[in-house]
């Protein structure tokens, strides 16, 4: 940081101020904001203090600024509507936190202060291609997918271990890992995404797939990619970390599951219970499973419809227990896995279900739609429509690849630029 020795020096003060709030705003700063904190280090040493208070102050200063803590993006007139590009500084910073979650590298911020960022189209797509590349793009695993399929809360509710007294925090990590793994290799091996509900492999170590029932790998940490094949288990909803996400600490919760699959997969989110609605006991009951228990609930017409589309999607997943283990009972009763889409298709079992899903177009608008969201824009917008719509074309139509549907993304004129708010 101090990256002069004459702290005294007020040209000494200006080159290490400038360059460090360079790096903290993502921006080169004005000459009036470097004014204003060579400022400080003056009022500093004019109360008595030593120059290297003053700077330490006026580093503070930076830090506390809204242009470090927040990602400023500037509206040349806030109510207008009209979008505006982006400048070179303001692209750099949107990519790198969409990409890696962490601000731009040294040659991000070249491409940026050369202008070749938002003059050249080409250069764009260089540096999503290069990021995407680095191991820093782990962070759209992390963040992106484990927000949108929920691993990060896995481990927020521990199931009943009495019930479940296999889960311990090896399988829950495990769990955790099979999906990172899982994710990681649509985004970066191309596996085309209309595979991910029905891919028929998985990564799995020996505790894992111990507890999947599949052989052992010869793998007590590290993960090895399955086949799946001559099982009850295909793509992301037949893996442990969901089912686990979507159950109670007793059962399962086939409406936690259809919700999540409205939610997440479909864009279609239930309306909120009424007020005063009673959810299921979590004691297990010798009244029948736990369908039979939400069919008589079903039985309200105020409840009926929602969850006659949401708990269909849950019954078809009702095969692995609370901790993604698979059953063929619950509490004695023999499970019943059939059930139909919003759209009349009928399935039995969690395969026949997830390759309907996988047939369904909706799927992947949602997909896009998760993906926009997660790069900090609002899909309500009426022009958040058409972007959405043409990125998915252009997804589908390109096979499926998710990888190239991020740099669609980065490149589209929707990403590049913004507007005001009337």
């Amino acid at each position: 940081i101090l990256v002069c020795d004459a702290l005294e020096d007020r040209a000494c003060q200006t080159t290490i101020l400038s360059g460090f709030a360079k790096r903290a705003w993502r921006r080169p700063p004005t000459t009036e904001e470097v004014e204003r904190l060579v400022g400080t280090v003056a009022l500093a040493t004019g109360q008595g203090d030593s120059a290297e208070t003053g700077l330490r102050l006026a580093l503070q200063q930076v830090l506390v600024s809204p242009h470090f803590v927040f990602r400023v993006e500037v509206d040349p007139d806030p109510t207008s509507i009209k979008p505006h590009p982006l400048t070179s500084w303001e692209l750099a910073t949107r990519l790198s936190y969409f990409l890696w979650s962490s601000m731009p590298d040294d040659a991000l911020f070249a491409a940026a202060e050369s202008g070749a960022l938002t003059s050249d189209p080409g250069e764009l797509e260089r540096q999503t291609r290069r990021m995407l590349e680095d191991p820093r793009a782990v962070a759209l695993t992390d963040n992106f997918a484990g927000q949108w399929l929920f691993t990060r809360a896995l481990g927020d509710q521990d199931p009943d271990y009495e019930l479940y007294p296999d889960y311990d925090s090896e399988l829950e990590a495990a769990m955790r890992a099979e999906t990172r793994r899982y994710f990681q290799a649509f985004l970066m091996e191309d596996i085309p995404m209309d595979q991910f509900l029905v891919a028929d492999f998985t990564y799995v170590n020996d505790r894992l797939a111990t507890h999947y029932g599949l052989p052992a790998v010869s793998s007590p940490t590290e993960l090895v990619r399955v086949s799946l094949a001559g099982t009850e288990r295909r793509g992301f909803l037949t893996q442990g970390s969901f089912l686990r996400v979507t159950s109670r600490p007793k059962r399962t919760s086939p409406v936690l599951r259809g919700k999540w699959v409205l939610d997440n997969l479909l864009c279609t989110p239930p309306r909120p219970p009424p007020p005063g609605v009673e959810g299921l006991p979590e004691e297990a009951m010798s009244t029948g499973s736990v369908r039979d228990r939400l069919e008589a609930h079903r039985s309200n017409p105020i409840c009926a419809s929602c969850h006659r589309v949401m708990d269909p999607l849950g019954f078809g997943l009702d095969n692995f227990d609370a901790i993604g283990a698979y059953r063929t009972t619950d509490s004695g009763f023999a499970i019943d896995a059939s059930g139909q889409l919003g759209d009349g298709l009928a399935f039995n079992g969690p395969i026949e279900m997830t390759q309907l899903l996988a047939a369904n177009p909706g799927v992947y608008r949602c997909m896009v739609e998760k993906l926009y969201t997660y790069t900090g824009r609002s899909p309500f917008r009426i022009e958040a429509t058409e972007h959405i719509d043409s990125l998915t074309e252009r997804f589908v139509s390109g096979g499926y690849v998710l990888r190239e549907l991020v740099v669609d993304l980065t490149t589209d004129a929707s990403f590049i630029s913004r507007r005001g708010e009337p």
